[in-house]
């Protein structure tokens, strides 16, 4: 427990951080193509490379992201890749965040996709992830980066995801908004994932079979919004539903959540939550 506590506080100072007036973020470029984030070659003659879109860098909290393979120059369609995010706290603490179990070839872009749920910005050289890469081809044959790629990420105040801790049996599940970033007056859909995972943020594992019900108020007035469709799993493992914002203002997603029959998040709150402020 004293482990969890450390951690979650080391989490929140950072992103407090992250915050400061004079905090320097890449600049977004919204519809961008697709942007080289890192190349990584592995033994094999394997190279793969990593894009994002959107922003110049990769992110806190959710990120799309797309690879490319090439083995001995041919660039690949079958098999898929693995990639494990890493971050060292101390020279013998290390923490992950959830990512794709894998990233799957995508006939429609020509992209290996999935995504990353960043938990922490970094802050070079000391504060830095460590992508460790393996792809596994059509006959099952596994190609492992046998180091790690440096990779970096940004704060952006829309990028949003919430730990919360499931005070019945202490177990830390991980919210994150997938869209919308900019929600607009009236009806939005909102996608979000859910990982349960545990005090050494390491292994995050999706969870597909909870329940949501959720509200939408505004912070000055208190007003609840009507019209709000609670997101249901999909299956590809994103819970989608609706959020509707009647009027410009500061706004609050509120999510409580029910998983193997009980209410997983504490009532009354804290509970997880999303701020948007609609122009």
């Amino acid at each position: 427990m004293k482990k969890l506590i450390t951690l979650i506080a080391l989490l929140s100072l950072l992103m407090l951080q992250s915050c400061r007036e004079d905090a320097v973020s890449p600049k977004q470029t919204p519809g961008a193509e697709y942007k080289e984030i890192v190349s990584v070659n592995i033994p094999g003659d394997i190279n793969i490379i990593l894009y994002t879109t959107g922003y110049d860098s990769l992110t806190l909290g959710y990120n799309d992201i797309f690879m490319r393979v090439r083995k001995n120059s041919n660039e690949q369609n079958t098999g898929y890749v693995k990639l494990f995010p890493k971050m060292w706290m101390t020279p013998t603490y290390m923490h992950s965040t959830a990512v794709s179990e894998r990233f799957n070839y995508d006939n429609t872009i020509g992209y290996y996709k999935g995504y990353g749920v960043f938990n922490m910005v970094t802050d070079p050289p000391a504060v830095v992830w460590y992508g460790v890469f393996t792809y596994v081809d059509e006959n099952g044959t596994s190609y492992i980066q046998p180091d790690s790629t440096p990779m970096y990420t940004s704060y952006h105040h829309e990028k949003q995801w919430r730990l919360f801790l499931d005070t019945t049996d202490q177990t830390l599940y991980m919210l994150s908004l997938v869209k919308p970033f900019y929600p607009a007056v009236g009806s939005n859909e909102i996608s979000v994932l859910l990982h349960k995972t545990e005090s050494q943020l390491v292994i995050h594992q999706e969870i597909h079979d909870a329940f949501m019900s959720v509200s939408v108020y505004n912070t000055d007035s208190l007003i609840q919004s009507t019209g709000n469709i609670s997101p249901v799993i999909g299956n590809d493992g994103f819970y989608r539903g609706t959020i509707n914002i009647p009027y410009p203002g500061n706004w609050k997603f509120c999510d409580t959540i029910i998983y193997q029959g009980r209410v997983i998040t504490d009532r009354p709150p804290p509970m997880p939550e999303f701020y948007f402020e609609v122009r």
